[in-house]
């Protein structure tokens, strides 16, 4: 077994309200070390609809959508996941960068959601 690998865990969006079309943005999180597989644990309450996207950056100051890439999460609400109760772990392969950010997205359009989001990095 390889014990090289290590995992970076950090909540990234912590009970985070956004309002009815709103959106939030993380810090930036340097995965410049880090390998390729990534994941994040989402917990979402509020009666709006969650998007949740990743945008990259190579030189660390401009984080753009890259070509290609997709949202890691669409048209999730309060009431989403395996157990209907807006919880639900989610794998996305970014492309190659040197930071990302993440994005929350209130997409509805009514109502404002609130959202953790805690992203696994290995």
């Amino acid at each position: 077994m390889d014990n090289s690998k290590t995992t970076s865990i950090m909540t990234v969006f912590d009970s985070e309200e956004v309002a009815a079309n709103g959106s939030a943005l993380s810090d930036a999180i340097d995965v410049g070390q880090n390998g390729g597989s990534f994941s994040v644990q989402v917990a979402l309450t509020g009666d709006g609809t969650m998007k949740l996207e990743w945008l990259g950056s190579l030189d660390g100051q401009n984080f753009l959508v890259p070509n290609g890439a997709s949202e890691i999460v669409t048209g999730f609400t309060k009431t989403s996941g395996p157990g209907s109760d807006g919880k639900h772990i989610y794998s996305f392969s970014p492309s190659l960068v040197k930071a990302l950010k993440l994005k929350i997205s209130e997409t509805g359009g009514l109502d404002s959601i609130t959202g953790t989001v805690t992203l696994a990095v290995q």
